[in-house]
């Protein structure tokens, strides 16, 4: 565990400036929390970034429409987890509004789709303009065993496509 957090720290600086809000056009800062369990299935990393995926896609075909699926155009998205005191899984994300899409329209789509997902719960919450402080607290330590382990690499896109 000394070995984890030293590296963290060691890449924070680097992590940082990956995921400078200042890359994006108009970052929107959004925390989406989990259901604990649906059915038979508990919500565990794997199945959270199963579930963020299926959101993007969601979302990518509202926002961007049909060149979500022809093209493979994404939105830029930024996706950390982390687990509250009593365990229940929610993502950090920081997320591209595009210049067309009003901040409230967006904030609509976002929450409606992350609904529609099965482990979408209804604690949403999201700011317009994220900013160095947002990526601060999306990248900090607490709540993470390890921080590199607690970015979902996956459904991160960086590029805008």
């Amino acid at each position: 565990m000394m070995f984890r957090s030293a590296f963290d720290g060691r890449c924070a600086g680097e992590l940082h400036a990956l995921f400078d809000p200042d890359k994006f056009a108009n970052p929107a800062a959004t925390t989406l929390t989990m259901k604990k369990r649906v059915g038979c299935r508990n919500a565990d990393p794997i199945v959270a970034s199963e579930n963020f995926r299926h959101f993007t896609n969601r979302l990518n075909y509202k926002i961007l429409g049909s060149a979500a699926k022809l093209h493979g155009r994404r939105l830029k998205t930024v996706a950390v987890i982390e687990s509250n005191a009593d365990g229940r899984l929610h993502y950090h994300a920081m997320i591209d509004r595009p210049h067309y899409c009003s901040f409230e329209t967006f904030k609509g789509v976002v929450a409606d789709q992350w609904l529609r997902t099965d482990f979408g719960y209804r604690q949403i919450d999201i700011q317009d303009a994220a900013d160095a402080g947002w990526t601060n607290y999306m990248l900090k330590s607490r709540q993470k065993a390890s921080l590199l382990d607690a970015i979902d690499w996956t459904n991160c896109h960086l590029i805008a496509e």
